[in-house]
């Protein structure tokens, strides 16, 4: 197997690690084997990871629009069905007319219950609100989950099929960079001057994959996702070959308010 870990940061070794474990399960139980909910980058690991068995296949799945998706790993023979990700779709009943429910307060809320992020799918909100969550914690949330921001809220599960699609736009752009150091990529995506983004950065205002990065030359990579305060979220989709002049071609889409 080819060293993957030279391929990526010393933080994903964890997560590398238990990838390889489940990939290795599923090809010596010569079975299919079920992921937690991965982000974008996590997916593209995977992939990786995947690629390096040869009869082995990975198919991701997290509800109609998903970001956060599951995985199952399986040898070429087996096809999976949605219900084989075991997700359960959750609709909030909530008083509009008095509250108002943002991303982070139904995050926090379901974090605040004891449940692992890995447990949790995407927070979608429109004029509805819902939420994917591992199968086996459906009757847990039923239960413990009554209030949100103080006000009470009722859960009903809905079929996965009935995802709605979030509000929210991304735009895609293409553009060349000098280089995948976060200072030099954030100039770019908030089109503004390299100082400006060195300051957010250094005020621990940019989050890549969910973590606070403080640190201007951290190099980025496929699928990371950036959340940058004040402005919202963007995600690397594609690093590409050099131009002529030795700039790095990269595609990425952004979420901004």
């Amino acid at each position: 197997m080819i060293d993957i870990y030279q391929h990526f940061r010393k933080e994903e070794h964890e997560l590398i690690d238990q990838l390889i474990d489940k990939s290795k399960q599923a090809n010596e139980q010569y079975a299919p084997v079920l992921t937690s909910f991965l982000d974008p980058r996590g997916q593209y690991i995977l992939n990786v990871i995947v690629g390096s068995f040869q009869d082995l296949e990975v198919t991701f799945y997290g509800g109609p629009f998903a970001e956060r998706q599951r995985a199952i790993i399986a040898p070429e023979y087996f096809r999976p069905e949605a219900e084989d990700f075991e997700i359960s779709l959750f609709e909030i009943d909530y008083p509009q007319k008095f509250v108002t429910l943002q991303h982070q307060h139904i995050l926090g809320t379901i974090m605040s219950l004891g449940i692992e992020r890995d447990q949790l799918g995407d927070i979608l909100i429109d004029d509805r609100i819902q939420f994917t969550l591992t199968k086996q914690l459906e009757s847990y949330i039923m239960l413990e989950l009554n209030k949100i921001k103080g006000a009470t809220v009722k859960l009903n599960a809905i079929p996965v099929k009935n995802m709605i699609q979030s509000k929210e736009h991304w735009r895609s752009f293409d553009t060349t960079v000098s280089g995948l150091r976060l200072d030099v990529v954030l100039k770019e995506i908030i089109r503004k001057s390299r100082s400006i983004g060195k300051q957010l950065i250094e005020k621990k205002r940019v989050k890549v994959n969910h973590t606070i990065i403080d640190s201007v030359d951290f190099q980025l990579d496929q699928g990371d996702l950036l959340s940058v305060q004040g402005y919202g979220r963007a995600m690397i989709t594609d690093i590409g070959g050099k131009t002529k002049k030795d700039k790095i071609r990269i595609s990425y889409k952004t979420l901004f308010k």
